[in-house]
């Protein structure tokens, strides 16, 4: 297929994975690199050869087939220069205006959303980030590069809405937005094969007993707290938790249902350098230190108190499993069982991760059935089961229409907004291109 500026401009709306630097990197001209090919001066800022390399790169790790042909690579070349130019004539006018401001918080939060949906992809955590170890890039290298790729485009959308225009008066059909997603088929990622399931947990409950002697440990650790001793340090003496090597540090957290409910609500309610009360949650009992606040992200230490179990607490919730399991085989269901229920959509990658077990029942299981009662892989829920009833199977395959329908078509308002626009930037503007033949 050939190269056009119409699949060039999908690679751009955000859909695959790779951060494409066709989003703008602004270069000054003092300091540059001497040995950096400048292939176009835009205003006071250039664009390298690098620069549009990586736009190929990253184009062909999408699917993209770069052209054998001189002629053929060369008009690839220049309509993604001609891109990089517009972006970059943009965000320098952008840059002119300081009421166009661009919170710390507000990124953080537009990075996270984007990261989470890449996950929803991929399927799990794991699987995202061997996607990005292919490409010799780490979770957090790809966060910066969304973030910068995000403030270049937030500066951008400001940019036109603060010259009062909307895109609120362009049609586009249904007809020009399946066409451009059937232009542009290769580049769709596949969809993993997912199951959607409910499922309810089984764990041991301690004695009242059991817990009122955590709960008095963790006022024994506030204690001294108060006194002076450092947060930390307690952590490695006294916490239950896998984080107690560490000084129960649980590092950077954001407000995404990661942790525990009652957890989140605790951490993201406490100012920089405090300490919690005892906070309950599933677990126990926790002390939690918020060190830092960056935006919409707190760096987080907790100490864990556990009540005790007994081998009592343990043979009772292990029958209570097998009873669960066998009433809803007999056709209750888990309101019957006065239980709540979590209702999941995962590939078996993403289930695996909770339970080995749970992925091996529900791989050829039908829908209705109940799988379970299995144990979970997490070391920190030990003793507990899982029992999961099938709701739907859904095939792996390529995406679909509607998945990317509304993306597409704002893709498309948004370009016809801005041509005019661009079309007047460039009639002001300085710009020597450089790139030649070969």
């Amino acid at each position: 297929m050939t190269f056009s500026s119409e699949r060039f401009a999908l690679l751009a709306v955000g859909l695959f994975l790779m951060p494409s630097p066709v989003e703008g990197q602004q270069v000054p001209l003092q300091g540059i690199n001497l040995v950096e090919r400048v292939i176009a001066v835009v205003g006071d800022s250039m664009i390298s050869m690098t620069e549009l390399d990586e736009s190929l790169n990253a184009m062909e790790a999408r699917g993209w087939s770069r052209p054998t042909g001189a002629a053929e690579l060369l008009e690839a070349k220049l309509e993604i220069l001609d891109q990089l130019i517009n972006v970059q004539l943009v965000i320098q006018e952008a840059a002119k205006d300081s009421t166009l401001e661009i919170s710390e918080e507000e990124l953080e939060d537009r990075v996270q959303q984007e990261i989470d949906g890449q996950v929803r992809q991929f399927g799990t955590l794991g699987a995202l980030q061997r996607t990005l170890a292919e490409q010799n890039m780490t979770i957090a290298v790809f966060r910066e590069q969304r973030k910068n790729i995000i403030r270049n485009q937030l500066l951008q959308d400001r940019y036109f809405a603060k010259r009062g225009r909307s895109s609120a008066s362009i049609v586009v059909t249904e007809e020009e937005a399946r066409a451009y997603f059937e232009e542009n088929q290769d580049l769709i990622p596949e969809r993993p094969a997912t199951i959607t399931f409910e499922n309810i947990r089984v764990q041991p409950v301690p004695t009242d007993s059991a817990k009122a002697e955590a709960l008095a440990r963790a006022d024994n650790v506030t204690a001294l707290i108060l006194d002076g001793e450092d947060f930390a340090e307690l952590a490695e003496r006294f916490s239950d938790g896998p984080s107690a090597p560490d000084g129960g540090l649980l590092g950077w957290i954001r407000k995404d249902g990661s942790y525990l409910e009652e957890f989140e609500e605790a951490a993201f309610e406490m100012p920089p350098g405090a300490v919690s009360n005892p906070v309950e949650t599933s677990y126990g009992y926790h002390l939690i230190l918020v060190q830092r606040v960056l935006g919409g992200e707190r760096l987080v230490r907790h100490i864990l108190f556990e009540p005790e179990l007994t081998a009592s607490d343990v043979e009772l919730s292990d029958a209570r499993a097998e009873l669960f399991g066998d009433r809803l085989r007999a056709g209750e269901t888990i309101v019957d069982l006065d239980l709540e229920a979590d209702t999941f959509e995962l590939p078996l990658e993403g289930i695996a991760q909770a339970s080995q077990g749970l992925a091996v029942g529900l791989q050829n299981a039908s829908v209705g059935e109940v799988v379970g009662p299995v144990r979970v892989n997490d070391p920190q829920a030990q003793n507990t089961w899982i029992l999961a009833r099938v709701l739907e199977t859904t095939p792996a395959g390529t995406g679909e229409f509607s998945d990317f329908h509304e993306m597409i078509v704002e893709r498309l308002k948004t370009e016809r907004l801005n041509e005019n626009v661009i079309e007047g930037l460039r009639s002001r503007a300085y710009i020597d291109i450089r790139l030649g033949g070969g």
